[in-house]
């Protein structure tokens, strides 16, 4: 089974320790996307949470990188506090003292610890779903109310039709359905084959799932296809 984080056997269960960065992303003079460093951080630390509690995790401990001074990331690490109070996750966070960058740079890891993995388990007639819009740049700071928001996935993780999510990065839909397929020790059929499924999502702007029966649930989605 493989998948975007370490799984640690700890005990009775596992330790799930996920990252994600960015950079040159921010409101610095070199940045190359001009966007508020808060937002930046904000879906930085998303994508490394969602990853964690995909696999079926409870968050623990998070840490924030900021290749940046105090100053400027001050913002930022105000809006991710109110992130992490939700989950009441002891945070760590290290800021750049010695020099001025002129980029902005971001790196988050989540740890999260589950009794057991959500990964694999399908049977075949199994269907394959995608929730949200793959987005990345201008594109999904235009488009924000396409991408899957952080509640619908928890209202989708917490499903229990659903087996295992991947939250999608750059490597595109099609590729992470492929993965789950082979977690499974399946083989995917997909309904058709569309450009947007190649795509990158950026910071985890959709993710893709597998359910026994189609989620009840009022949240955007469509299947792609089944396993087989």
């Amino acid at each position: 089974m493989k998948r975007d984080a370490n799984m640690i056997r700890w005990k009775n269960g596992f330790l799930i320790h996920a990252c994600d960065s960015a950079g040159g992303i921010g409101n610095l003079n070199c940045d190359l996307l001009k966007v508020p460093v808060e937002t930046t951080a904000k879906y930085t630390l998303r994508t490394a949470l969602m990853e964690v509690i995909s696999i079926g995790a409870k968050p623990i401990s998070a840490s924030l990188e900021f290749a940046n001074g105090p100053e400027y990331v001050q913002k930022a690490i105000v809006e991710v506090q109110k992130v992490l109070d939700r989950f009441s996750i002891p945070v760590v966070i290290s800021t750049e003292k010695n020099f001025i960058p002129a980029q902005t740079g971001i790196g988050a890891s989540v740890v999260g610890f589950a009794d057991e993995l959500l990964i694999g388990g399908a049977q075949k007639g199994a269907e394959v779903f995608v929730a949200g819009l793959p987005m990345v740049g201008s594109d999904l700071i235009k488009n924000e109310d396409l991408i899957l928001s952080f509640e619908d996935f928890l209202k989708i993780r917490k499903c229990e039709k659903v087996g295992e999510i991947i939250p999608v990065g750059s490597k595109g839909i099609f590729e992470e359905a492929l993965l789950l397929a082979k977690n499974s020790e399946v083989e995917l059929k997909l309904d058709s084959d569309e450009e947007w499924f190649h795509r990158s999502a950026g910071p985890s702007t959709c993710i893709v799932f597998w359910s026994s029966k189609r989620p009840e649930i009022e949240v955007g989605m469509k299947r792609i296809g089944i396993f087989i």
